[in-house]
């Protein structure tokens, strides 16, 4: 794997329908959530330590794509980096909103989330 290739990826509820401001606030929230977590010596991903490492090192690339509620859930099932909303503002509190994958070659991300499509606007 070429090192370029490292990517983190979110995803983020088009089900929700959330303004603009409220899905950078929730990819925001995935994304400190995700970093605190791959720093941590109690990481739930430690054998992404080194790729987190690297990923910062070159640039820190990130993809925003959008999925399903349905899709969401699988992938908080799998163990990966999940944002439930606390429902202050635009959305039923629990909702599940954003869920980040930690940096990883593009792929491997594809075999994950390659059938999504990119969130535009």
């Amino acid at each position: 794997m070429d090192k370029q290739d490292l990517v983190q990826y979110f995803i983020v509820n088009q089900d929700l329908h959330m303004s603009k401001g409220k899905t950078a606030a929730q990819v925001a929230h995935a994304a400190t959530i995700s970093t605190i977590n791959l720093m941590s010596t109690q990481s739930s991903f430690p054998e992404r330590h080194e790729k987190f490492v690297e990923w910062v090192k070159i640039g820190m690339k990130k993809v925003i794509l959008k999925g399903k509620q349905a899709e969401l859930e699988k992938l908080e099932k799998s163990g990966f980096f999940s944002v439930r909303d606390s429902g202050l503002t635009e959305v039923k509190s629990g909702s599940l909103t954003v869920i980040a994958l930690p940096p990883m070659g593009k792929f491997e991300a594809k075999e994950i989330v390659g059938h999504l499509t990119l969130l535009k606007n």
